[in-house]
């Protein structure tokens, strides 16, 4: 599993990393860990985003989010073609080569890391 982003304590803020996958690969799995919190209304939110060539900027994946995590624990996103959609958990849509996760730590500070595999 590659590391997008590793274990560390986040204030406030929006987080970002830029990443791409192998030209053989057709999905990802985007593994969330979020270990622990600094108050009682931290939250994590997290999206997967594509480079638009054309507008030089980065556009949300559609489907490719997950929305107000609150509570230790890990969370999976895999965005890969053909499968069912499931809200917040899988995305059934073609893997763009260029790639950005982009979290936003809520109110309170909170521990999290984020992993990627690709898939064949």
């Amino acid at each position: 599993m590659a590391t997008l982003l590793e274990s560390a304590d986040r204030e406030p803020a929006t987080y970002t990393k830029e990443f791409s996958v192998n030209r053989s690969a057709r999905g990802c799995l985007v593994s969330i860990n979020y270990t622990a919190e600094g108050g009682a209304t931290a939250t994590l939110d997290a999206k997967v985003q594509y480079r638009d060539g054309a507008e030089d900027a980065w556009d949300d994946l559609p489907g490719a989010s997950i929305a107000q995590m609150t509570g230790v624990g890990e969370t999976d996103l895999m965005i890969y073609p053909g499968i069912t959609s499931i809200a917040n958990r899988q995305v059934s849509i073609g893997l763009p080569r260029a790639l950005r996760l982009h979290t936003v730590v809520g109110t309170d500070n909170l521990t999290y890391s984020v992993g990627m595999v690709e898939l064949p």
